[in-house]
């Protein structure tokens, strides 16, 4: 079972009010929301059906002698900015108090142990730093039931297939510093496409790339100017920020798309 990663953008991800302030209530995924993807299956819209995380919820939750979720919380899945294995980040940063789906999607409850990272995190999500949650798990079913050797695909007239998400196996959530589109679009990429994308950046660009994450000053706006206006759907325009759930191997979304459509405008001026 390949392992997938989505995120979301979340308005409302907020530090419960009262007890000791480390408390943290966000959506971890959002429900029947047509989202554009692109990921190791190709390039498709995404569905993620209501009761999804019906039977994983299930197996998760404190039962019999058991009182906690067996669910992993950490940040940014655990990876640095550029998508691979960080030492630091592998420690959880917190425990699900609950989990729990509604009208509008999976809803986590999750109080952020004393820890120097997971202050750090806290800290962000407080001054809104921090807005995006995402989450890793496996797809156990869907409707297509599997894609087409070579992954799906646009057809002639531009239209992509629909991909419903019946079933899905959660393994870990967390808050993310890499949200998707501003209307709640999701995307999927892998940490090794991440590096490699990244890789063939030379090193001036890979510093900006860094600066811009740092700073929030979008990559083609010389003078911070905040861009005109959120990009459309599929991939980022120059100057905005977009991003996946951008994706799987992790959470570097935003930095994969920016990557990704810089690569693309120095392949169009070279035609």
């Amino acid at each position: 079972m390949d392992a997938f990663m989505r995120s979301f953008p979340l308005e409302d991800i907020r530090v419960r009010a009262g007890g000791d302030g480390r408390t943290v209530e966000a959506y971890a995924a959002v429900f029947d929301t047509p989202t554009e993807i692109h990921d190791q299956d190709g390039h498709y819209l995404e569905v993620i059906e209501r009761r999804a995380f019906e039977r994983t919820l299930n197996q998760l939750a404190p039962a019999g002698s058991r009182s906690t979720w067996r669910v992993g919380v950490f940040y940014n899945h655990g990876r640095t900015l550029w998508g691979t294995p960080s030492e630091r980040g592998s420690m959880p940063i917190g425990t699900p108090v609950e989990i729990k789906t509604d009208s509008r999607g999976l809803l986590t409850v999750t109080r952020y142990n004393k820890t120097e990272l997971a202050d750090e995190v806290l800290e962000n999500i407080r001054e809104g730093a921090i807005t995006g949650q995402s989450f890793t798990g496996g797809f156990l079913r869907s409707d297509p039931g599997r894609s087409p050797r070579g992954g799906y695909r646009a057809d002639s007239g531009g239209k992509l297939r629909t991909v419903r998400r019946q079933e899905i196996a959660l393994k870990e959530y967390g808050p993310t510093p890499f949200p998707a589109y501003p209307d709640a679009a999701v995307i999927g990429v892998r940490a090794e496409q991440a590096a490699r994308l990244l890789a063939d950046l030379p090193p001036d660009e890979r510093m900006r790339l860094v600066d811009m994450l740092r700073t929030g000053t979008p990559l083609d706006s010389p003078h911070g100017e905040p861009p005109a206006g959120p990009p459309a759907t599929g991939d980022p325009t120059p100057g905005s920020a977009a991003e996946d759930s951008p994706s799987e191997g992790h959470s570097a979304r935003q930095t994969i798309a920016w990557a990704k459509t810089r690569a693309e405008i120095k392949a169009r001026r070279a035609l």
